[in-house]
């Protein structure tokens, strides 16, 4: 890891320290509140310094809706997968509200569990990024969910209706292009979380080779949270 002197007290500090650990003094500038679709936009134009840059800045006031976004899209995603129409005697259209639902009741602890274990490993490695800070690195990181469930699972839903979670017929017999298209853009915006877990780890953690470690523990955590909604799911 990098560190940071500081121009008062000469103390060397971690990469992502905000105060010096002895005297107190600013070590580096940060801004003080976050620009939502700006910081979206540049985090593709410039990763690593718009990673540090979240990490680093006094105020992060979106954080909180974005991994809402983040839960319900992988609450729709779970629904697709465990194909929910064929399993769950639910209407179609409480199946949408119940995909919500658990995208804020389950997923979106989900997402700040993630974020806290992987805090755990962060102070295990040693690092000056603070707990909300990282947080907030790993929420942007994880957008291209909420922007999945932004643009994606409406497109989804407005093409295939309630046949998007069923096999009787699956999509892909009812509507072959739509499916493919819409399912090589769900690809995209999966590796697009890979690349920038990829990413975060070379800000916080100056090597890349952690961000294996990162999408086991993201897929650990989405399978117990996987766990939990299909047995609620099944209670009702």
């Amino acid at each position: 890891m990098t560190s940071i002197k500081c121009q008062v007290c000469g103390t060397d500090n971690l990469d992502l320290t905000v105060r010096c650990s002895s005297c107190g003094s600013i070590l580096q500038d940060r801004v003080k509140t976050l620009d939502l679709f700006a910081t979206i936009f540049n985090i593709w134009r410039d990763p690593d310094r718009t990673l540090r840059k979240i990490i680093l800045a006094s105020h992060r006031n979106y954080s909180l809706v974005l991994a809402a976004l983040e839960g319900i899209g992988m609450s729709f995603l779970t629904l697709y997968l465990v194909r929910a129409a064929d399993i769950y005697s639910i209407q179609f259209g409480r199946l949408l509200i119940a995909g919500s639902l658990l995208g804020l009741v389950v997923f979106l602890p989900a997402v700040y569990a993630f974020g806290g274990l992987s805090f755990v490993a962060l102070r295990i490695w040693r690092s000056g990024a603070s707990s909300k800070g990282f947080l907030s690195g790993v929420i942007y990181a994880l957008h291209p969910l909420a922007l999945a469930a932004v643009l994606l699972v409406p497109m989804q839903v407005a093409v295939f209706g309630s046949y998007l979670f069923s096999n009787n017929p699956s999509p892909q017999v009812i509507n072959p292009v739509s499916f493919y298209f819409l399912a090589f853009l769900d690809i995209v915006f999966l590796v697009g979380v890979f690349y920038l877990l990829l990413r975060l780890a070379k800000v916080v953690f100056g090597t890349r080779i952690l961000v294996v470690s990162f999408v086991v523990l993201l897929a650990g955590v989405f399978a117990v949270a996987l766990e939990i909604a299909k047995r609620i799911m099944l209670s009702k």
